[in-house]
């Protein structure tokens, strides 16, 4: 439009010219048409500068509001001009907004991302991997990744030369917590003027897989020693037939002792199972007379103890609560046969169940305790206490009885009530297990009351 639009300009000039031409040669004469002609030059030149100083003005300060306006070709450049500012306008606003979305999607990745240059340096990085590589997102751009990082296997890990994805396990420090972080970083090429860094935190993983092993190697160890004896035992009945019958009764007795521990092993592993992989638990509650469950515990751990222990019980009547009856069970009941396990003979054990009121939101909450005068935790155990297999005395615990499972039992089936575990101890002085639950409200219980458990 704008190529007619000049030609239609060039026909009006031919033909501005020819009219003064002729009219000049008509009134005045060749000397006429010539002052006629240097007046028309001059005019048309005056305006074709006007124009372009117009244009330079603009130009300077290019803003759609403030378009020049013109006469002749010079309005349709100036209107070809203003189109062209609104279309950059629009791609420059589209751009915007994607450029705007890339950032926004970048930092929601839940990966952190670099892109490098083709000296190392810092081109791009997202909020996580500045996190995860203890970098600052403003002031670290456009500087040597390498330097930042003080590791010779990282180091070598920038400077191989790969054409495709490599990666590499790094272990940092976290700048929060202090505590070790473990990256998985990935380096593959961008394109040929840069290279792209995934870091990924697999810390979790590292320790779940960690937590994993350890936890085979702890019951293959619990298993290992029953099974030992059991096939020792079994090896010396098969070579020595002619045992005198008492002893070989108590090669049995020895094997019987045994096989009963590992089924309790096996029984506690399931049951830890099930509570660490709930799925229906709440589908399962009830409502349930804590005061009634406390006492039948009470019973049990009287039974275990065998009158070497002094029992002081302070068990508060018709307390209520919504929970699974056998996991209650098998918290308390941990709870407390540990005391009998662990107290020395004569010693004391105290079992209170109360009501009191948490203070932070003001509601009612149920309070198991048991006390004993035993020998006492030291401070540096009680934090692994509800660990899987933790003992503080491993032969006292296995002499006893004990899986070293119980207070991870307690601890996941409280929690699976909405509740906690509290531990206190005093060395030489003994432990305090507290279990606390939420109270079922009011109207619960009272539908409770009418109906018999």
């Amino acid at each position: 439009m704008l190529l007619s639009e000049l030609r239609h300009h060039l026909y009006l000039i031919l033909a501005t010219l020819i009219v003064v031409v002729v009219a000049s040669l008509l009134a005045g004469g060749l000397q006429f048409m010539l002052i006629s002609l240097c007046c028309l030059f001059f005019l048309w030149l005056a305006g074709y500068w006007y124009h372009l100083f117009k244009l330079v003005r603009w130009l300077e300060r290019p803003k759609l509001r403030n378009v020049p306006q013109g006469i002749g070709i010079w309005n349709n450049i100036f209107n070809t001009l203003m189109l062209q500012a609104r279309s950059r306008k629009k791609r420059k606003q589209k751009l915007g907004v994607a450029l705007l979305r890339f950032n926004r999607i970048a930092e929601t990745i839940p990966e952190g991302v670099l892109i490098l240059g083709q000296d190392g340096h810092i081109q791009w990085l997202n909020h996580l991997a500045a996190i995860h590589l203890n970098l600052d997102a403003e002031q670290d751009k456009n500087s040597m990744l390498a330097d930042l990082i003080e590791n010779s296997d990282f180091r070598r890990f920038l400077d191989e030369l790969a054409t495709e994805s490599v990666n590499i396990k790094l272990t940092l420090e976290n700048m929060n917590s202090g505590l070790p972080r473990v990256l998985n970083i990935i380096r593959t090429p961008f394109d040929e003027q840069a290279t792209l860094i995934i870091t990924q935190d697999i810390t979790a993983a590292e320790q779940l897989n960690a937590t994993r092993t350890a936890f085979v190697a702890n019951v293959s160890h619990e298993l290992r020693t029953p099974l030992t004896v059991i096939n020792g035992f079994l090896e010396t009945l098969t070579d020595m037939p002619d045992l005198p019958q008492e002893q070989r009764q108590s090669f049995i007795a020895l094997m019987s002792k045994e096989g009963i521990r590992m089924n309790h092993l096996l029984a506690d592993l399931l049951t830890l199972s099930r509570l660490e992989n709930q799925v229906t638990a709440s589908l399962c509650k009830q409502s349930l007379c804590l005061s009634i469950l406390v006492e039948q515990v009470v019973y049990e751990a009287e039974i275990l103890s065998e009158n070497k222990h002094r029992f002081i019980c302070e068990i508060t009547a018709d307390i209520w609560v919504e929970g699974i009856q056998q996991d209650l069970y098998n918290a308390f009941s941990n709870l407390l046969f540990n005391a009998v396990r662990y107290t020395p003979q004569y010693g004391t054990i105290t079992i209170r169940l109360y009501m009191e009121q948490d203070v932070p939101d003001c509601s009612q909450q149920v309070v198991f305790q048991v006390s004993d005068t035993g020998h006492g935790i030291a401070a540096e155990h009680i934090p692994h206490l509800t660990e899987r297999f933790y003992r503080v005395d491993s032969g006292r615990s296995r002499e006893s009885g004990g899986t070293g499972l119980g207070l991870a039992i307690a601890k996941h089936a409280l929690a699976e009530h909405g509740g906690k575990l509290q531990i206190e101890s005093i060395t030489g002085k003994g432990s305090t297990f507290s279990a606390i639950l939420p109270q079922m409200n009011n109207s619960k219980v009272l539908d409770s009351r009418r109906t018999p458990a």
